[in-house]
């Protein structure tokens, strides 16, 4: 994948918020599941 601003910034923009979204939600699934573990009589 070529790293060039061609579309002005717009795809690096793209790229930026689903990297972000895909990191937060891989943060939620982690903690969600660490909790459910911790907890498991309380599910």
């Amino acid at each position: 994948m070529p790293l060039t601003m061609e579309n002005g910034g717009s795809e690096s923009t793209m790229h930026v918020l689903v990297w972000g979204i895909v990191l937060l939600g891989g943060i939620g699934v982690f903690i969600v599941w660490g909790l459910v573990n911790a907890y498991p009589t309380a599910v």
